[in-house]
């Protein structure tokens, strides 16, 4: 089984800085990025992956107030190892999301009205923006990692395969099928949790 390791505390291994202020509004702005062979190598280290072969992220930028609204167009293949015949195959990811990123004060107010609204209203969470910029190439790595199939099944593997539960964006699960999977409440949720586990004043570490 793999695993995945988002957090890092060194520069990342695919990072596409985007100078948000620079954009105009009203001027949607549409970046392209391919990570190096050099990165894919690093990213397959991190995402403890047995190899990762591509990674192409489109990202489209429009100004919205205190800060951006992004729409990521994400692709990539790697090499997996199936857990039926446990023969390695060639996987791949293709997944489209949506998501703001936004700069204090405004950050802090969609974040609190995220917490007064109902689960069912399946907003995004959105992303902090600092000094104006964003790495796109790290949001789309989480983006992407989150994305993989931890139980991954070529498609020459015998028998059906097991109904997954799909994250809802608000928490909760639903049947696959029911609902559609989504990478960032998985982070959401997983920030959440950290969140409660650690005393009010305290430190995480």
């Amino acid at each position: 089984m793999t695993g995945t390791d988002t957090t890092s505390a060194q520069t990342p291994e695919f990072s596409r800085v985007i100078e948000i202020e620079a954009i105009e509004p009203g001027e949607p702005r549409t970046f392209s990025y391919a990570a190096t062979p050099a990165e894919c190598a690093a990213l397959g280290r991190r995402l403890q992956q047995e190899q990762i072969l591509s990674l192409e992220v489109g990202v489209t930028v429009t100004r919205v107030r205190g800060g951006a609204h992004l729409v990521f167009d994400l692709s990539g293949r790697l090499i997996q190892t199936c857990v039926v015949t446990n023969l390695r195959f060639e996987a791949s990811v293709s997944e489209i999301v949506e998501v703001d990123a936004l700069a204090e004060p405004e950050y802090s107010r969609r974040l609190a009205a995220l917490d007064a609204a109902e689960p069912e209203d399946d907003q995004e969470p959105p992303e902090q923006l600092v000094d104006g910029r964003l790495d796109a190439g790290e949001l789309a790595t989480e983006y992407f990692s989150l994305a993989i199939d931890p139980y991954p099944r070529s498609p020459e593997a015998p028998g059906e395969p097991v109904e997954r539960e799909v994250f809802t964006l608000r928490g909760g699960t639903a049947p696959e099928g029911k609902g559609r999977e989504h990478p960032f409440a998985k982070l959401a949720a997983l920030k959440q949790r950290m969140d409660t586990d650690t005393p009010e004043g305290g430190d995480a570490s």
